[in-house]
């Protein structure tokens, strides 16, 4: 999935609206002015094994399910300068 099909689907779901308060760089998608995720470029132009730039995808979860999607996909981590418990 690349950074196109997230924002699309992000973009979605009902009440959605885009903002840039962290700068150009990081997408915050927000309902009723709460945010539930962001989108950002990989530290100074990180890429894959295939060369593709990485892309950051940060979403609020519930602490439980956040910590068992923790334990099952070690690609999930705790959210990049979020409350670790929610991101």
């Amino acid at each position: 999935m690349n950074q196109h099909t997230v924002h699309e689907y992000l973009m979605k779901k009902p009440l959605v609206m885009i903002t840039q308060p962290f700068g150009q760089d990081v997408d915050v998608y927000k309902v009723n002015h709460k945010m539930f995720a962001t989108l950002a470029e990989g530290k100074e132009g990180q890429t894959d094994d295939e060369g593709n730039l990485v892309w950051w995808l940060n979403l609020k979860c519930e602490p439980d399910e956040a910590q068992a999607l923790r334990d099952i996909f070690p690609s999930v981590i705790p959210g990049y300068h979020m409350n670790k418990r929610l991101w």
